[in-house]
């Protein structure tokens, strides 16, 4: 046994139908299993550098997943498994299967079905690729799909609640020989702002807690022992950012709850990711004292969810104690050969896919820097973006308007690690490095703004950054709770970002050709369909706003862009730099390769402090 696992040893946990002499009640265990986010990553591959992950995604899942059902059935403790959305986006190879006729063998389906999952959440990127996508998936699944907050036509095949029964090895009399057990699910309410384009005339979200209340209670008049909650939302340790996304200890506090699995903001919990957040056990794993497990992304982790439950007459089943865990997929963690099986005749072909020349660079382009300064990588996807737009609006009232462009900080460290930034060497683009330029096949679209709104959005970028003080050189220059993918840069403005300022306020220069932006301004911004639709949290327009809504991708426009050979990325004019009133240091984390770069950065004054213990480059900036 792995020494890493973390089984109930509780000298209270008896087999199923043993009398406890003191309470008169039978005690019993159930595992519950639990993934979340994986965002397609099913072999742990990165197409981007054409090399294995960390570890290897879903198939290393399936060993942990296997080993733990074998455990509880050596121990005659039922398991059932569950997964709590974003599984269907995220990777290019999720563009490349949503683009494939859906039938058992689709390696979605395949391997979810081989996994013998008991019930499927969702979660807003399911959405992504289409309502139909969707539907046609969970037509060849053998679990339910279950969403209570979102409102889909009769015929569509997911359903509000799911209802599992649950055979007990060894029960005896009065003890029930089933236990019955409901899922709900739900998933943020965002979503109808984010998924707007998907969900018109398909489906509609409605609120979570009505929802999750209501389908609890039917679930209970139906029966069921116990519910389960699949939250695909996060939590928020801070006030001012409850508009980012929706909070998952709203929805445990719900009665008839009994156990939580959270997600969506690729974060672990038991763990210190939620130390000091209110209502949160980080030890024992536990959201307003409902055993919970959050278990990270991209195939991160398992959770493993031990439930102690007494059974009494009159009071039925309830939740005694828990325990919870989350065991790590590991380099070492052995892939799973079905798992493998089931998905190499789409990883190979997509490898092949990705091995295809589409442009050339004399210069190489990379994102070591792209929270510290304007990069190559953002310059060369706001180009893309803007002459799809420039063309897009040729006939549109809007033409005459100056456009903007906006590109993220897509693998750019983070969560990911090391390994997890974008160097393209001077020489061949394949169309796999476009994979990291543009990870999500987002469509470009095209927003009327005005000052007002792109300040607005630059503060809300601005906020990636921790709030400086003079007195700590080696202070981390970005926070940890925010993804890399939140900080964008506006490509036609020139502006100064002031981080010692309190977040909301650090706009300390605002210009648009040598002149001051007004808060009426009028402008049109090139950007993707996920920001234009409120994606993102800092930014909210009405549908009015969207002028356009192209049906080109961002790859595709980069393809465009570097066949023509139409692009000159300039950073000597930079967009947006640091402004401070004193001299003030700070560290950001890069990958290893970076310190051969420094010079992009000579402006910083970099310092290169070696790598931290989690391998990323250590680098001290001057700001």
């Amino acid at each position: 046994m792995r020494d890493d696992l973390h089984t109930l040893h509780d000298p209270g946990v008896r087999p199923f139908g043993q009398r406890d002499a003191d309470t008169r009640q039978s005690v019993a265990c159930l595992r519950v299993l639990a993934t979340t986010d994986i965002h397609m990553q099913l072999l742990g591959y990165d197409y981007t550098l054409d090399r294995p992950a960390q570890h290897h995604g879903l198939a290393g899942l399936a060993t942990l997943i296997r080993e733990a059902r074998a455990e509880a059935k050596a121990q005659a403790m039922p398991s059932i498994l569950i997964d709590n959305g974003d599984l269907l986006q995220g990777s290019v190879l999720g563009q490349q299967l949503a683009r494939l006729p859906v039938t058992p063998s689709h390696p979605v389906v395949a391997c979810l079905n081989d996994l013998q999952y008991d019930g499927l959440g969702l979660g807003n990127h399911d959405l992504d690729h289409g309502v139909a996508y969707l539907a046609d998936i969970a037509k060849h699944l053998s679990a339910p799909v279950v969403s209570s907050n979102l409102a889909f036509p009769s015929e569509f095949p997911a359903v509000h609640h799911a209802l599992i029964r649950c055979r007990l090895p060894d029960a005896s009399d009065p003890t029930p020989s089933v236990l019955h057990i409901g899922l709900v699910s739900a998933l943020p309410e965002l979503t109808a702002v984010w998924n707007e384009h998907q969900l018109r005339g398909n489906a509609s979200v409605l609120s979570a807690r009505r929802r999750v209340s209501a389908e609890t209670r039917r679930l209970r008049q139906q029966g069921a022992d116990l519910v389960i909650l699949l939250a695909h939302m996060g939590l928020e340790g801070r006030p001012a950012e409850k508009r980012y996304t929706d909070d998952a200890r709203a929805l445990a506090t719900i009665h008839g709850i009994d156990a939580i699995i959270s997600g969506h903001t690729h974060r672990r919990l038991p763990g210190q990711d939620h130390e000091g957040y209110a209502h949160v056990d980080t030890d024992k794993g536990a959201l307003a004292s409902r055993p919970a497990a959050m278990p990270g992304f991209e195939a991160s982790d398992l959770a493993v969810l031990d439930l102690k439950l007494g059974w009494s007459e009159g009071l039925g089943w309830r939740v005694l104690d828990h325990q919870a865990c989350l065991r790590p997929n590991l380099p070492d963690t052995p892939p799973d050969p079905r798992i493998v099986a089931r998905c190499k005749p789409a990883h190979d072909a997509l490898r092949s896919d990705l091995a295809r020349a589409c442009g050339h660079s004399d210069l190489p382009i990379h994102n070591f820097f792209s929270l510290a300064t304007p990069t190559a990588t953002c310059a060369l996807v706001s180009c893309a973006k803007y002459r799809a737009i420039a063309r897009g609006i040729a006939d549109l009232p809007e033409r005459d308007l100056p456009i903007l462009a906006t590109a993220s900080a897509h693998t750019a460290g983070g969560r990911g690690g090391p390994a997890h930034f974008l160097h393209i060497p001077p020489g061949t683009v394949y169309r796999r490095h476009l994979a990291g330029l543009s990870p999500y096949g987002n469509a470009i679209w095209a927003l009327r703004v005005n000052g007002d709104d792109l300040r607005r959005w630059l503060e809300h970028t601005a906020g990636v950054f921790h709030q400086l003080t003079p007195e700590n050189p080696d202070q981390p220059l970005l926070r940890q709770d925010r993804p890399a993918f939140d900080f964008d840069t506006i490509f036609g403005l020139d502006y100064a970002i002031d981080p010692t300022r309190p977040a909301g306020t650090r706009l300390v220069r605002f210009m648009y050709k040598g002149r001051p932006v007004t808060p009426d301004q009028s402008f049109v911004l090139a950007t993707i369909q996920f920001r234009a639709a409120g994606g993102g949290g800092g930014h909210q327009f009405d549908e009015s706003q969207i002028i356009l809504r192209s049906e080109t991708s961002v790859s595709s426009a980069l393809i465009d862009l570097l066949k023509e050979g139409d692009y000159a990325y300039d950073l000597a004019g930079r967009p947006w730099q640091f402004a401070t009133p004193y001299p003030v240091s700070a560290v950001i984390r890069s990958a290893p390769e970076s310190r051969k770069y420094l010079r992009d950065i000579v402006h910083l004054s970099p310092i290169y402090q070696g790598t931290d213990p989690e391998g990323l480059a250590r680098i001290r900036l001057s700001l």
